[in-house]
């Protein structure tokens, strides 16, 4: 920044690049003694901070080119509009008034650059947690998936199999939920982030909850699907197979029991949705 051309009479503060400069270069050589990585981390938003104080040395002329810049990549990083629009709005107004003011628009610069490394660190810190919670829940959907199908496989062995494949089907579904609907970038504005991993079992849970139940409400009412009702497929697949070498669970059954509770799970307001098809009317006739 120092290094950039100016008029003769915008004169760098010199004082404060020798200062910058000296703690730099101090930095570096604790970075070299550094022997834990906390202390490379602290050197590091050390040197950060120091970083910012060029915006003390940016050249009049281009003081408002480089806050606009700042405010349009951080817009690039998908950030809230109502963030970028209040930045352009406060900072934004003052580095523009860089003839008049250099002092109050090098300072506005320089919280452009904080801000900007502010959302940079949560951006990286987003795409961190989310990459690891779908790594978390990609591999658990696929394995509950197929112990679903060898349960259903093997539930007219042992029925118990039965809902250990219900139970399986759902809680895939209520993984693929949780895939599905990660949170945007903007929930640091309710700070949902932080508390998000502790959400994730709790939509689990109560998405195999209405899978379950759901599974219960469609078993008792005879809904077709390619001619095959949910409560006839669930007998089927509990049905001795003694007078057949072939097992009576397969093909379309196995599909249905593994779809429903799937989509219930993958969305507990299916639920709903069942139970106001099945009761809506009679509720609404009662009430009137």
């Amino acid at each position: 920044m120092a290094q950039r051309p100016r008029r003769a009479d915008d004169t760098p503060n010199n004082t404060l690049l020798a200062e910058v400069l000296k703690r730099l270069a101090e930095i570096e050589e604790s970075a070299k003694q550094a022997t834990h990585t906390g202390d490379l981390d602290d050197l590091g938003d050390d040197a950060e901070l120091q970083g910012r104080f060029r915006s003390y040395l940016c050249p009049v002329a281009e003081i408002q080119d480089e806050g606009n810049l700042i405010i349009d990549l951080i817009e690039e990083w998908s950030v809230p509009k109502a963030v970028t629009a209040k930045l352009r709005t406060s900072l934004g107004k003052k580095v523009e008034k860089a003839d008049t003011n250099p002092e109050d628009a090098r300072g506005a610069l320089r919280t452009l650059f904080e801000e900007r490394d502010s959302w940079a660190d949560y951006t990286d810190d987003y795409e961190r947690t989310m990459r690891r919670y779908t790594h978390w829940l990609f591999w658990p959907t696929i394995i509950l998936i197929a112990l679903a199908v060898i349960g259903f496989h093997f539930a007219f062995r042992f029925p118990w199999a039965l809902f250990l494949g219900l139970l399986c089907a759902g809680a895939a579904g209520s993984c693929a939920s949780v895939m599905a609907k990660m949170p945007a970038l903007d929930v640091t504005l309710s700070g949902e982030l932080e508390a998000y991993g502790r959400r994730i079992l709790s939509r689990i849970g109560i998405g195999v909850v209405a899978s379950l139940i759901g599974s219960a409400f469609l078993a008792l009412f005879p809904i077709s699907i390619q001619n095959q009702s949910f409560s006839e497929a669930l007998n089927a697949c509990t049905a001795s197979c003694a007078a057949s070498p072939v097992t009576p669970c397969a093909g379309i059954k196995t599909l249905i029991l593994m779809g429903v509770p799937m989509l219930l799970g993958f969305s507990e307001r299916t639920l709903t949705s069942v139970e106001q098809r099945f009761w809506g009317n009679s509720r609404a006739s009662r009430k009137g």
